[in-house]
């Protein structure tokens, strides 16, 4: 990939910073794996169900 467009800029920085910040709260808090990916994938769902809210229509 020689010439990455922006949005693929964007969402590799995004998925660092995500890296880095669950790394963090894993070594904070002790949390599991599992525990973790429960809590992306509420963060997830939150987002999705005000995205929807918010244009009428969802991306699945």
């Amino acid at each position: 990939m020689a010439n990455p467009d922006q949005k693929t800029i964007l969402i590799d920085n995004a998925y660092e910073e995500i890296k880095k910040i669950c790394i963090n709260l894993q070594k904070d808090t002790n949390a599991s794996n599992s525990e973790l990916k429960s809590l992306l994938k509420i963060i997830i769902n939150e987002w999705e169900e005000k995205d929807e809210q918010k244009t009428g229509f969802g991306f699945r």
